[in-house]
């Protein structure tokens, strides 16, 4: 099977998906309006931004003004007085900061609660995100002459891994079964979702967040940032700063993103191009330490999760020994995990998916 072909089956078994998650109990909550217009700010230079446009969607909405209160008397940002009021929250947080974070808290309580997989925690998983959406910002500063939307960069960087979030509500057993293998095997995730599901859950994701109306161009990139080599050539650029952000995420340890090993910058596309700045070690380096020091210190105030004082870098395997270990352990895995138990009808539904492409 051609590397089309497989790729033209794994779309097809994620539109199936997508398909059978919409026509589910749990339903994809509908974007509120106010997201839209969140969305959009995001997008525009910071200097484009009237304060006076970002106050009013959040004055409609108390949850959020709350949350934003909160972060600015968090320990990163307190002050010596204790603030009450949204602008000068924004003063003190900053008003690109704000909008960054409200957009975290947004999508973070869109979703309905995760049933409990070890493993697998929405905490951590956001703190995750939130890192990935952070580290996807600061690369597309014009510094660094890739061309790219740093607002659409920070909203790809947040959503990314969706996807994951959906198959642990609506796959429950399947999706535990992928984070143990691919805790056991030191795995990165997606490789597991591609043995259990035939799909992984960035294209699931990118099926689904079409629904919300996203950009397309956010969309796409979510898609390929596993492999920004198969993306459209308008699109490379975009998926291919998300894949390097989620690398730096995940050399962070800050927050959980369901793999079993550190995606190392190695890996990732970018660092094979030649004619590119950030393909540069030096300039790499610089600017991964920049954004580790800036993930330190803002983690546990954002999202709750202290950064861990050491790393340990755990190299991933090659794509064959991966796909040769999974299938060694298929049958020493126990049939039921952590009391989650499966569906037969799923089940049945996944079988018959992943025959036709086999």
């Amino acid at each position: 099977m051609t590397t089309i072909e497989k790729r033209q089956g794994e779309e097809t078994i994620a539109n199936a998906i997508a398909l059978d998650i919409l026509n589910a109990k749990f339903k994809i909550p509908p974007m509120p309006a106010n997201g839209a217009k969140l969305i959009s700010l995001i997008r525009k230079p910071i200097d484009d931004i009237e304060v006076d446009d970002f106050v009013k969607i959040i004055d409609s909405d108390p949850g959020l003004l709350s949350m934003i209160l909160q972060l600015a008397n968090s320990i990163y940002f307190k002050g010596v007085n204790e603030i009450y009021s949204l602008r000068s929250a924004i003063v003190r947080v900053g008003l690109q900061e704000t909008i960054n974070t409200t957009n975290l808290y947004f999508f973070k309580r869109m979703f309905p609660k995760i049933p409990e997989i070890k493993g697998f925690q929405p905490q951590a998983y956001w703190a995750f995100s939130w890192a990935c959406a952070n580290a996807a910002r600061r690369l597309g500063h014009p510094n660094l002459d890739m061309n790219v939307n740093p607002g659409e960069l920070y909203i790809a960087g947040l959503l990314h891994g969706i996807g994951k979030l959906i198959l642990a509500i609506q796959y429950p057993f399947e999706f535990s079964k992928c984070i143990q293998t691919a805790a056991k095997l030191k795995l990165p995730i997606h490789t597991v979702e591609l043995d259990e599901f035939g799909t992984t859950d960035a294209h699931i994701a990118s099926k689904l967040l079409r629904i919300w109306h996203i950009p397309s161009r956010i969309c796409t990139s979510i898609e390929f940032y596993r492999n920004p080599d198969l993306a459209p050539e308008k699109e490379r650029h975009i998926a291919a700063l998300i894949q390097f952000a989620y690398a730096v995420a995940s050399m962070s340890g800050i927050g959980k993103n369901g793999d079993g090993c550190v995606t190392s910058l190695e890996s990732t596309w970018i660092d094979g191009q030649s004619g590119l700045p950030l393909s540069k070690k030096e300039i790499q380096e610089t600017v991964v330490k920049e954004i580790q020091r800036s993930l330190e210190k803002k983690s546990e105030s954002i999202t709750g999760i202290a950064p861990p004082k050491q790393d340990t870098v755990s190299e991933p395997k090659n794509a064959l020994s991966q796909h040769r270990q999974i299938d060694n352990i298929k049958n020493s895995m126990p049939a039921k995990l952590d009391s989650t138990k499966a569906d037969s009808s799923k089940t049945r539904f996944f079988t018959w998916i992943r025959s036709l492409f086999h």
